[in-house]
């Protein structure tokens, strides 16, 4: 599979990488985006340039040296003994053929020696000034690389002098690599299934592109890596996320699982995992502002806490925790057909969830290209108690306001439908009349095979 994208992330990395200066970048992020892919396709086949690159495993100290006098004997064809951590940082920094260091797995250094971190940062601090060296570090770990950068009491903090997000494919390169895996069968209708489940995540779709499918079944491509007993993606995440919440796991897993199952306000996850009041504000807590997983969609303008959702950021852990990890014990009775067919007997209605959520992307990528009637810098969902609500809403904050319902069905599109719609943006502005004076719009956005999606203006 070709490498996509990254135009931007190339550009700036590249300017890091040849400028005259000391850089240490962290990249950030979830796994799986290629971040190790973006590291080499940049050095190799944009900069062509050689670098240092080293996978950090957890392993004893000793051991992890050796293979570093390994590698670096293979890569300069010099023998080196490193008895410490220091000796290698000396190395790189000293000599002049290679000025470049890619650590991968960087937060692994925690379980070989934790006090590593505090040679990196005596190391940077003596050789900073006076050397054009970079050193790029990445990680799969994101609770402990914040920690390990972004805390004030950690010796890394403020060492790094640039960190870049890197995220998910935008829509338009996801509908690029789908076009390259089913050709002339691909239509908007493949885009929304695998948006639902992979959202854009390279590697997943590396994992569609390597079983070489030549028809599009959303059967076999489930089957395949999710539902069989050697699907590659059916472990996906576990480990890592065990790893990222230690004796947590279990309580974690179990909230993000309620999450999955649209069970999202406050007291009805309190309900299921039978937490009280206090532990699940720790808890959820925890998982918007350390792990990055939950978000919370508190209605812009509105105060009670009552009204607060709660989602899964990530499409690929939604539909995991939904339907993979929800039917453990079914799988531990070899029932993966019986799970297959009750995943798919339920994804239309899944579809419908993610549908506004892709609606709501389309629009960020067409506002970020000045594609729309005006550039909104607001946009989010609005409901009350009562639970009226309205997909989406967004404006300029000055002159111009769009209340915008989402349907994957256009015929489903009748007059109650329409008046619900109207009623629901009238109870909206009665609370907040000062809004009432704006150009008003009312729309429904509606899945399109064709053109992905298209708009009925009210």
């Amino acid at each position: 599979m070709k490498f996509y994208n990254r135009k931007k992330e190339i550009d700036i990395l590249s300017k890091k990488i040849l400028s005259n200066n000391f850089e240490f970048i962290y990249l950030l992020w979830k796994r799986r985006v290629w971040k190790t892919e973006l590291i080499n396709h940049l050095n190799k086949d944009i900069l062509k340039k050689d670098f240092l690159y080293i996978f950090t495993e957890k392993s004893d100290i000793n051991i992890f040296l050796k293979k570093l006098e390994n590698y670096i004997y293979e890569k300069t064809n010099i023998k080196y003994s490193f008895e410490k951590i220091e000796d290698f940082l000396d190395f790189f920094f000293l000599q002049e053929k290679i000025d470049l260091l890619v650590i991968d797995e960087f937060q692994n250094f925690n379980y070989i020696d934790i006090s590593i971190f505090s040679i990196f940062q005596k190391k940077i601090d003596q050789y900073h000034n006076n050397s054009k060296n970079k050193i790029i570090v990445l990680w799969s770990i994101q609770s402990m690389m914040i920690k390990i950068f972004e805390n004030s009491k950690e010796p890394l903090y403020k060492r790094s002098t640039f960190n870049l997000l890197l995220s998910e494919f935008n829509i338009e390169t996801q509908i690029e690599i789908l076009k390259d895996i089913f050709w002339e069968n691909y239509n908007h209708s493949i885009l929304l299934d695998i948006y639902s489940i992979f959202w854009g995540i390279a590697y997943y779709l590396k994992s569609i592109y390597r079983e070489n499918y030549k028809e599009y079944d959303l059967k076999n491509i489930l089957k395949d890596l999710f539902f069989d007993e050697f699907a590659i993606l059916k472990n996906e995440w576990k480990e890592v996320l065990i790893e990222e919440f230690w004796q947590k796991y279990k309580r974690f897993f179990a909230i993000l699982e309620v999450i999955s199952r649209w069970k999202n306000k406050r007291n009805e996850i309190m309900s299921e995992v039978w937490l009280w009041t206090w532990e699940i504000d720790i808890y959820l807590k925890e998982l918007i502002d350390i792990y990055n997983i939950i978000e919370v969609k508190s209605p812009i303008l509105e105060k009670k806490r009552n009204i607060t959702k709660y989602s899964i950021r990530d499409n690929f852990l939604n539909f995991w925790f939904k339907y993979i990890y929800s039917n453990k014990e079914k799988f531990e009775l070899w029932l993966y057909d019986l799970c297959l067919d009750n995943t798919l007997s339920d994804f239309n209605k899944y579809k419908w969830f993610k549908f506004e959520n892709l609606v709501k992307d389309f629009l960020i990528e067409e506002n970020k290209k000045w594609n729309l009637d005006f550039v909104f810098t607001k946009i989010w969902t609005w409901l009350d108690r009562k639970n009226n609500e309205i997909d989406l809403i967004y404006t300029d904050e000055k002159n111009n306001i769009v209340f915008l319902e989402c349907k994957l069905n256009e015929t489903r599109i009748n007059k109650a439908e329409t008046n619900q719609l109207i009623d629901n943006v009238n109870l909206f502005l009665d609370k907040h009349p000062d809004l009432k004076d704006k150009n008003i719009k009312i729309w429904f956005a509606i899945f399109d095979e064709k053109d992905l999606i298209k708009f009925k203006y009210l």
